[in-house]
């Protein structure tokens, strides 16, 4: 006799189904994890091989990404009462500008920039430090804080940020002032909005012929806008003003551009900039961050913020002596969205 054929149940088809869903899910992941890795130069250009790569200590190492391993290999080590670190909704990369002379290492940085992205209310807050302020600088006693580089690089800019407003920062994003224009010429420039002075200013500096309105910069031009602090009484306020105009036009332009364009972007601009952040730490963020930039709402700040300092002269130097209290407080408000 032969047998009638079994009819699969809607239960059974819906299982069948899910397995697939579920594995065609785990492919696109496996794919994407490795391309991003080939793009920033994790694997060799010959890649590995299928055997190689379904097989033994290379299979062990991609099945031990987990989710949850990433999210802490990225936020790093956490104490408590930092503002971000391990289990913290919060990314915190401090982007540093710095302007060194001729046979000099490193300057003092003329720009730093915190860059918070939080996971959960999908915000970007930019929150310019200025560099006048006077904070304790971990083994130099208190300066300005823009001393804190010239000394220690970014990790003692780290630590007196951590010191001083139990900030967390994942890692740091430096940039010499003589690399700016080449990032902003890779994007096309980018679209500021002038006042008439301001873009008499920039037309001085650089022989152009921009007008008041939204302008389409060059790079010089750009960082030209970005340096400009004399038009105004506030003085480095406006100019720290002006560096997050600069970086939201950066970010808008960067995360217009389709996918192609935006890794051939990342890997012409990786060369140029240096961080204290791994590939697989890059890799981690850009899967974490990335999908959600598009819808992201961007946020600008300052610190100290009116009525969180005063101006001081002490010896010899103009300083903003800040209530280190009051910022902390700020920072756990914006940042956190408490």
């Amino acid at each position: 006799m032969l047998k009638k054929k079994r009819r699969s149940s809607p239960a059974r088809k819906a299982m069948k189904l899910l397995c697939f869903l579920l594995g065609l899910i785990l492919v696109i992941m496996l794919g994407t994890t490795l391309f991003f890795q080939y793009q920033l130069g994790i694997l060799p250009e010959d890649g590995l091989g299928i055997t190689e790569l379904f097989s033994g200590d290379s299979l062990k190492g991609l099945l031990s990404l987990s989710m949850p391993d990433w999210v802490d290999g990225l936020a790093g080590g956490h104490e408590e009462g930092l503002i971000g670190g391990s289990g913290s909704s919060i990314v915190n990369i401090l982007l540093i500008g710095q302007d060194a002379r001729e046979n000099e290492e490193r300057a003092r940085s003329d720009s730093m920039i915190l860059c918070t992205f939080n996971k959960k209310t999908k915000q970007l807050t930019m929150t310019s430090i200025l560099r006048d302020l006077y904070v304790s600088i971990p083994g130099y006693g208190s300066n300005r804080i823009n001393a804190a580089y010239a000394w220690g690089g970014g990790e003692l800019l780290k630590q007196t940020l951590e010191e001083n407003f139990h900030l967390y920062i994942n890692g740091t994003v430096e940039v010499d002032f003589e690399q700016f224009p080449q990032i902003i010429d890779l994007l096309g420039g980018v679209e500021i909005e002038l006042r008439q002075d301001e873009a008499n200013l920039i037309n001085e500096e650089t022989g152009s012929n921009l007008s008041a309105g939204v302008q389409l910069l060059t790079g010089d031009q750009a960082l030209c806008y970005s340096r400009i602090r004399k038009l105004d009484a506030n003085g480095d306020f406006s100019r720290t003003a002006r560096q997050r105009k600069v970086m939201s036009a950066i970010l808008s332009a960067y995360r217009s551009s389709g996918l192609t364009t935006m890794l051939s972007l990342t890997k012409s601009l990786l060369p140029m900039v240096t961080t204290d952040m791994g590939n697989l730490e890059i890799l981690m963020l850009a899967a974490e961050v990335f999908p959600a930039l598009s819808g992201a709402e961007i946020r600008s700040q300052y610190i100290p913020a009116e009525g969180m300092y005063s101006g001081q002269m002490i010896d010899g130097m103009a300083v903003l002596v800040p209530d280190t209290q009051a910022v902390q407080q700020m920072l756990e408000q914006t940042l956190l969205g408490e």
